[in-house]
C-alpha cells in the first residue's frame, strides 16, 4: 500500500466535523429557545417586522391614545411613530413572518448565529487550513455573549452574520477580482448599516482594503463598480427611506431622540475606555482577545499580511472607540455592542497560534487544547446560566401567549403589563393597553382617598396626545379618565375588553368599577414559581435599570397567581346586542361558561 494512501486514510475530515459541529450548535441553541421576546430592544425590531409583513410600513399609527407603544418608538408627525432602529433586520424578519408566521421569525437569530459559524469556518479555511478553522469556530461557538444574543432578539447577531460572510466573499474577491464576488461582498457589507447605524464604519474598513489593492486594469475596475453597486442597493434604499421619514437622507432614527447630539463625547470615552477593556477580557471575548490584539498587530507589521492586518484593525478600533464614547455607562450588557469584533479577534488569535507553532506540531496541538479548555471552562457555564434564564423568561411569555390565543379573539382589547405587551405586540393579533396605572392601584389608597397621588401610566406619555390629556391629572380623576378611554376604544372598535392581572390588581380595580361592570375570570395562567435570587450572568439581562428576580421589564412573576379576566360593561347602546340576559360587545358572549 502506498504511503500516500495511508496518509489519506488517516486524514481527519475537518470540514465534515465543522458542519456537524454547526448542527450541534444550532440544536444547542434551540434547546433553550422559547417563541417569545422579553427585551425592549427586541420589541423595536420585531414589531417593525410585523408592521412590514402585515401592513407594508415601518411606522405605528395608534387607534387610541392608550394603544401600547414600545419604549424605542418616537413620534414624528401625523400620529406616526417610528422606531429608533433601522428597518434592515425587520425587513428580513418580515419575510419569515409573512411566510411562516411570527413564531418562526423568532428562530431567525439562532439560525444566523449558527450560519455565522459556517462562514467563519470557510473564511478561516482560506487562511489557516481546516484544522485551525475548526478551532476558530469552536472558540466562537462557546462565547457566552454570542450564544446569549442568539436568543436575545436584538440586532447584534445579524451584524455578525453579515460581517463574517462579507469577509469571506471579500477574501475570495482578493484572489480573483471577480465582479460577481465584488457585488455580493458589497451587498452584504451594505446591509449592515441598515441593521445598525453606527456599524457603517465597517463599510469604511472594506473600502480602504479594496483601495489598497488598486490596479490599473479593466477587471479590477469592473469589480470595483460591481461592489459599489452591491453596497449602494441597501444603503440607497435606507437613505431614500430616511429622506421620506426624517426629511434628510443622512438623518437616522436616533435623531428623533432628545439630546441625540450629546450621545457621544470625548469625556465619555475617557470614563468608559478602561471598564470596556476590562469587560471585553473578562465577560466579552475572553482569553482570545489578548491573542487577537497581538495577532492584528503582527499582521500589520508583516510585509505580506499588512493589508489584512489593516482591515482587521479598521474593523475593531473605530467601532470600539465609538461605543466607548457613548454616554451610557458600561453595564453587564455593554459587550453586545462589540460582539461583531469577537470573530475578528478569534481569526487573528488563531492565526497567531498557527504562526508560533508552524514548525512544532506537538506544541500547536497542546496550545490549542489549553486555549480551548480555558475557553470552555470560562464560557460554557456563563452561556448555560444566561440561556437558562432567557428560556425561563421567554417561556413565561410563551405560556401567556398560548392562553391569550386560546381564549381571546383577534382584535380584542387587552390590558396588561408592558413586559407582556412588548411580546404580544409582535404577535400582532390584539389591541394592547399598558396596565401601568393599574399596577399602582393596590399600592395607593382607595378611590376616595387617592386624589393627591399621581399614578399616571408611563407608557401613556409615549403617545403625545395621551401626555397632553393625562399630564396634569392625578389620583382618581386620572384613573377614571383612563378607564373611560379604554371603553371608548371598545365601543369604537366593537371589541371585548380583557385584562391579564394579579389578584392585588384585580381587587384594586374593583374600587373603580361602575355598577354595570363585571369581572369574569376566564383562565388562570400557569407560570413557574419565582426563584429567590439570580446569578451574575442573569443580572446581565436587565433591560432597563435594576430589576428584581423573575422580572420581565415591569412584569414580576412567581409569588402571585396570574389571571385572564374578561371585563364586561353593559352599555345602553343599540349597537350592542342582548344575548342570554347579558349585554355583549359586538356579539362576543360575556359569560365564562360560553368560553
Amino acid at each position: 500500500m502506498e504511503p500516500g494512501s495511508i496518509q489519506y486514510k488517516l486524514r481527519v475530515p475537518f470540514t465534515l466535523l465543522a458542519f456537524l459541529f454547526v448542527v450541534i450548535h444550532f440544536v444547542f441553541l434551540v434547546c433553550y429557545f422559547e417563541p417569545a421576546i422579553s427585551t425592549p430592544d427586541a420589541q423595536g425590531y420585531f414589531v417593525q417586522a410585523k408592521l412590514i409583513a402585515k401592513q407594508g410600513r415601518t411606522y405605528l399609527e395608534p387607534e387610541s391614545i392608550l394603544q401600547y407603544i414600545g419604549p424605542h418608538w418616537r413620534h414624528t408627525s401625523n400620529n406616526r411613530y417610528f422606531a429608533t432602529f433601522p428597518p434592515g433586520l425587520p425587513l428580513i424578519l418580515a419575510i419569515v413572518y409573512k411566510i411562516f408566521g411570527p413564531k418562526a421569525a423568532l428562530l431567525l437569530n439562532p439560525l444566523m448565529a449558527s450560519l455565522s459559524l459556517v462562514g467563519l469556518f470557510l473564511l478561516c479555511r482560506l487562511w489557516l487550513g481546516e484544522s485551525w478553522a475548526l478551532l476558530a469556530i469552536a472558540l466562537m461557538a462557546i462565547n457566552p455573549f454570542a450564544n446569549e444574543h442568539a436568543l436575545f432578539g436584538d440586532s447584534h447577531t445579524a451584524v455578525v452574520f453579515f460581517l463574517i460572510w462579507a469577509l469571506f466573499f471579500l477574501f475570495q474577491w482578493e484572489k480573483t477580482h471577480s465582479p460577481w464576488l465584488a457585488f455580493i461582498t458589497g451587498l452584504f457589507i451594505g446591509v449592515i448599516p441598515t441593521i445598525r447605524y453606527p456599524e457603517v464604519l465597517f463599510c469604511f474598513a472594506f473600502g480602504v482594503f479594496v483601495l489598497l489593492h488598486l490596479q490599473r486594469d479593466k477587471v479590477f475596475w469592473h469589480s470595483l463598480i460591481a461592489g459599489a453597486i452591491g453596497a449602494l442597493i441597501p444603503l440607497g434604499i435606507l437613505c431614500i427611506r430616511n429622506q421620506i421619514v426624517f426629511g434628510v437622507f443622512w438623518k437616522t432614527g436616533y435623531t428623533i431622540l432628545r439630546g441625540a447630539d450629546a450621545f457621544f463625547a470625548w469625556n465619555y470615552f475617557v470614563d468608559n475606555s478602561l471598564p470596556y477593556l476590562q469587560k471585553i477580557m473578562s465577560e466579552g471575548c475572553g482569553l482570545i482577545f489578548g491573542l487577537g490584539v497581538i495577532g492584528i498587530t503582527t499582521l500589520c507589521a508583516r510585509y505580506h499580511t499588512w493589508k489584512q492586518g489593516m482591515l482587521f484593525a479598521l474593523l475593531v478600533l473605530p467601532i470600539t472607540s465609538v461605543y466607548m464614547s457613548y454616554y451610557w455607562k458600561p453595564d453587564p450588557q455593554s459587550m453586545r455592542y462589540l460582539l461583531p469584533t469577537f470573530p475578528i479577534y478569534t481569526i487573528a488569535g488563531v492565526w497567531l497560534l498557527r504562526q508560533i507553532s508552524e514548525d512544532r506540531r506537538l506544541s500547536a496541538w497542546a496550545s490549542s487544547i489549553v486555549l480551548l479548555l480555558i475557553t470552555i471552562f470560562w464560557g460554557l457555564p456563563q452561556s448555560l446560566s444566561s440561556m437558562r434564564y432567557l428560556k425561563k423568561q421567554n417561556g413565561v411569555l410563551a405560556e401567556v401567549t398560548n392562553v391569550v390565543e386560546r381564549y381571546i379573539s383577534a382584535g380584542s382589547i387587552l390590558i396588561t403589563n408592558e413586559g407582556i405587551s412588548q411580546h404580544l405586540d409582535f404577535i400582532g393579533h390584539w389591541r394592547l393597553v399598558d396596565a401601568s396605572v393599574l399596577n399602582s392601584l393596590y399600592q395607593r389608597p382607595p378611590r376616595m382617598f387617592a386624589q393627591s397621588h399621581n399614578i399616571a401610566p408611563p407608557n401613556a406619555y409615549r403617545n403625545i396626545e395621551a401626555g397632553l390629556k393625562y399630564g396634569n391629572l392625578a389620583g382618581s380623576g386620572l384613573i377614571d379618565l383612563f378607564l373611560d378611554d379604554v371603553w371608548q376604544w371598545a365601543k369604537m372598535s366593537r371589541k371585548a375588553v380583557y385584562l391579564i392581572a394579579k389578584e392585588k390588581q384585580i381587587n384594586a380595580l374593583k374600587w373603580h368599577l361602575l355598577p354595570e361592570d363585571r369581572l369574569v375570570t376566564i383562565a388562570e395562567i400557569k407560570i413557574p414559581i419565582g426563584s429567590p435570587s439570580r446569578s451574575n450572568a442573569q443580572e446581565r439581562l436587565r433591560p432597563e435599570g435594576p430589576m428584581g428576580p423573575d422580572q420581565i421589564f415591569d412584569f414580576r412573576w412567581g409569588k402571585e397567581r396570574l389571571f385572564l379576566i374578561k371585563w364586561i360593561r353593559k352599555f345602553p347602546d343599540k349597537r350592542y346586542k342582548q344575548k342570554g340576559g347579558l349585554l355583549s360587545l359586538g356579539g362576543a358572549v360575556s359569560d365564562s361558561k360560553n368560553r
